[in-house]
């Protein structure tokens, strides 16, 4: 069926400025056309979408969600059935798609059947990238060891993905390459939520990584990486990541060597403070655990805001930067695109350029042309949004505001009269 979204501002992706009452018309799971209303030529028997006085956009991009379910906490998780899990998941692959984000690459938890049930229409959901499982060296961030001495698997779904030394990090690059996985990603540093590691231990070594990466590339994939601390950065980098998830606590060299080979920062900003006002919010956490978690995160935040200094002169040098979020099941799903507002407040970004980052430029981090603007020939997801978010980028992040959600072509979300 042929759609066309009419009476809006048209804010395209691309960064240029906004089309006042603008439309676009959609056939085929394409854009046909995008351009002023009084321009456009609507075809005969067009399904039409009033978006008048709200603003419209192309469907966002999230580059770091963990988008499976999983109890946060360690009993009620080894009590709940793996299918119980999996089902849970639905909810969070539909709140992610209503919100606004119709791609989202996602960095541990998703098995290729979940990418293939979005992609059939089984459930509802943003088309999905996977990596599968993320992977860690025996006692790392990805290492699901407590100290009763136990391994407690977070998704019984996924293969083991401990690997150690060249060849096992070859080997295990190469299985999950063959089992489907459109990127690979690696802890090589610990993690703010890691159990028995630090944030700021690098994790494996240089030749490691490089091993992964060259599997990778051997099958026209990319490398991501987990890290958090400043050598673990370091490590990736010179392994030749493609991006470098979180990243906060990088330095100058760091970023020279990033605007050198074009790497990838998808920042995850909004994850340390959003989870301290969420488990404030919520009575169900275990106080003892809000506690521990509480003293760690605000010594984290503390950190984080003396690196924005360095973060916004990277912004302003020409850093590549992709919104991702690390939602998961407690935290940003369904308002995954608060982050934008965390980018305008630590980067330094315009609202144009933060929506920019959430779309066109998350777009090429993934390596999807296809995706990311409203421009003739590209796929046809568009967000509508009540209100302008360059006046006020925080509209985004609430999705009451997301009035409508199309993803090739079709309404997933529709509010519009």
């Amino acid at each position: 069926m042929i759609r066309a979204i009419v009476g809006g501002s048209v804010i395209d992706g691309t960064g240029r400025d906004p089309i006042p009452r603008g439309g676009v018309i959609l056939d085929e799971g394409r854009v046909v056309a995008v351009g002023p209303e009084a321009a456009l030529s609507l075809p005969r028997g067009a399904e039409i979408l009033d978006a008048a006085g709200r603003t419209i956009l192309p469907g966002f991009i999230d580059c770091h969600v963990h988008a499976t379910y999983r109890a946060r906490d360690i009993g009620e998780h080894l009590l709940n059935p793996p299918t119980f899990n999996v089902l849970k998941s639905t909810g969070i692959l539909r709140e992610t798609l209503e919100c606004g984000v119709t791609t989202a690459r996602d960095t541990g938890g998703a098995d290729p059947g979940f990418r293939k049930a979005v992609e059939e229409g089984v459930v509802p959901g943003p088309r999905l990238l996977v990596c599968i499982a993320m992977v860690s060296q025996t006692g790392g961030h990805g290492d699901c060891w407590v100290p009763a001495g136990l391994r407690v698997p977070k998704r019984t779904w996924l293969p083991n993905a401990i690997a150690d030394g060249v060849d096992g990090v070859r080997r295990l690059a190469r299985e999950m390459l063959m089992a489907g996985a459109n990127f690979l990603k690696l802890c090589t540093t610990g993690g703010i939520t890691s159990v028995t590691d630090d944030f700021d231990e690098a994790q494996f070594t240089v030749e490691e990584i490089q091993a992964a990466v060259y599997e990778a590339a051997a099958r026209h994939r990319r490398v991501a990486i987990h890290a958090e601390g400043l050598q673990g950065i370091r490590n990736g980098l010179r392994a030749g990541v493609h991006s470098v998830e979180h990243g906060w606590f990088m330095d100058e060299e760091c970023v020279d060597t990033m605007l050198a080979r074009g790497t990838w920062w998808v920042p995850t900003l909004a994850l340390v403070p959003r989870s301290r006002e969420r488990r404030a919010a919520d009575r169900t956490w275990d106080r003892a655990q809000l506690a521990r978690e509480d003293l760690k995160d605000e010594a984290i935040h503390r950190r984080q805001l003396a690196q924005v200094p360095l973060w916004k002169r990277a912004v302003e040098r020409g850093l590549r930067v992709a919104m991702g979020t690390d939602q998961s099941h407690r935290l940003l799903t369904g308002e995954n695109l608060v982050e934008l507002e965390y980018m305008v407040r630590h980067l330094g970004m315009s609202p144009m350029q933060a929506i920019v980052a959430g779309t066109k430029a998350a777009a090429e981090c993934l390596e999807r042309p296809d995706l990311g603007t409203l421009e003739p020939g590209k796929v046809a997801d568009v967000v509508v949004v009540d209100g302008n978010p360059l006046d006020d980028i925080r509209i985004l992040g609430d999705a009451k505001r997301i009035h409508l959600v199309a993803k090739d072509g079709v309404p997933q979300k529709n509010q519009l009269k």
